[in-house]
């Protein structure tokens, strides 16, 4: 993933960039942790990733699981776990839908030469409406050329 953010940072012709993961959460060739990719994603300004994992009931599972929810979560993506192979088509479908009405928003810190991880926190509130959803990073590493999205 980190070798892909990587590729996207530095050759993609648009800013938005989305990495669509699809795994069965055995994670055995990584060199980085998932905190270092995380932090590597976040460090180029990296993409959302979105994940769908198709993974079986154990305890490793379990451990994927939690690992793909954090990674789409901290990039503003969504984790989707099929029941079987016949859910990936539609969830590729909304994963489709839900890029092509993403919207991006910016902000300037109150203190931009304060160095660290920053959070980020967005809500939206509109008449007629109940609960609207946003998902965004968790955060990002002051410095960085752009806010998080």
């Amino acid at each position: 993933m980190v070798a892909s953010a990587d590729h996207l940072a530095k050759g993609a012709r648009l800013d938005r960039k989305v990495l669509l993961v699809v795994t069965d959460g055995e994670d055995n060739a990584s060199r980085d942790t998932l905190e270092q990719c995380v932090r590597s994603l976040q460090d180029l300004n990296g993409p959302t990733v979105y994940t769908i994992g198709i993974l079986g009931d154990d305890r490793e599972a379990h451990r994927a699981k939690r690992a793909l929810t954090a990674l789409a979560f901290q990039t503003g993506g969504v984790a989707f776990f099929p029941k079987d192979m016949s859910e990936v088509d539609n969830i590729s479908r909304q994963v489709a839908h839900d890029i092509r009405n993403q919207y991006t928003i910016g902000y300037k810190p109150a203190d931009p030469n304060r160095p660290g991880y920053r959070s980020v926190r967005v809500e939206a509130h509109a008449a007629g409406y109940k609960k609207l959803v946003v998902r965004t990073r968790s955060g990002y590493y002051a410095g960085q050329e752009r806010a998080a999205k």
